[in-house]
C-alpha cells in the first residue's frame, strides 16, 4: 500500500510540475504577445534559461545529501527543490525582462505571475529547510507552504475580479523604443 501511495503521489507531483511550467510558458507568451520580434527572442531566452536552470537544479539536487533516513524522501525533496528553482528562475526572468522593457501586463496575467511567485518562493524555502532539518520541522513547513498557497489563491481571486485593467512597471525605456526594438527583431528574424 505504501508503494502505491508513493507512486500516485509522485505521478501527481509530476503532473503538477508540468502544469506549472505550462502556465509560466503561457505567461511569457501573453506578456510578449504584442511584440512578435521580442516574443521570438523571449521564447529563445525561455528555452535557454530553462536548460541552464535545470542544470543548476540537477547540480544542487546531486550535491545535497539531505538528512532523511529514507532515501526516497531525500530524493523527493531534492527533486521538488530543483523544480522550484527552475520555476522561480523563469518567473524572475519574466519579471526582469518585462520590467527592463517597461511592458504592460494585463491584470489577470500579473496576478497569476505574482501568485506563482509567492508560492514558488515559499515552497523553495520550505523544501530547502526540509532538506536541512529532516522530519523535525515537517509539520510547520507544511503549514507554511499551505498558507502560501492560500495567499496565492487570494491574490489570484483579487486580481481576476479587480477593476484595474493593466499593470505596468516603471518605464525605463520609452514605449516607442520597445516598438522599434520589436520591428528590428522582426526584420532580423525574417532574414
Amino acid at each position: 500500500m505504501r508503494d502505491l501511495y508513493r507512486d500516485a503521489y509522485l505521478s501527481l507531483e509530476m503532473v503538477n510540475a508540468v502544469l506549472k511550467f505550462g502556465v509560466i510558458c503561457e505567461l511569457f507568451f501573453r506578456v510578449f504577445q504584442p511584440y512578435e520580434g521580442i516574443r521570438g527572442l523571449g521564447s529563445t531566452l525561455l528555452r535557454w534559461a530553462s536548460v541552464i536552470l535545470i542544470l543548476v537544479a540537477v547540480v544542487i539536487a546531486a550535491s545535497s545529501p539531505g538528512s532523511d533516513s529514507d532515501k526516497f524522501l531525500a530524493g523527493f525533496y531534492a527533486m521538488e527543490r530543483s523544480v522550484e528553482i527552475v520555476q522561480g528562475g523563469l518567473l524572475f526572468l519574466l519579471f526582469l525582462l518585462s520590467s527592463f522593457l517597461g511592458l504592460r501586463w494585463k491584470q489577470d496575467a500579473w496576478g497569476i505571475a505574482l501568485g506563482f511567485g509567492v508560492v514558488t518562493s515559499v515552497d523553495l524555502a520550505a523544501f530547502t529547510l526540509r532538506a536541512q532539518l529532516g522530519v523535525v520541522g515537517q509539520d510547520t513547513l507544511s503549514l507554511i507552504s499551505n498558507a502560501a498557497y492560500d495567499c496565492a489563491v487570494i491574490v489570484w481571486l483579487v486580481t481576476l475580479y479587480a477593476q484595474k485593467p493593466e499593470h505596468h512597471f516603471e518605464h525605463r525605456i520609452q514605449r516607442w523604443d520597445v516598438d522599434s526594438w520589436n520591428r528590428a527583431l522582426v526584420d532580423l528574424l525574417r532574414r
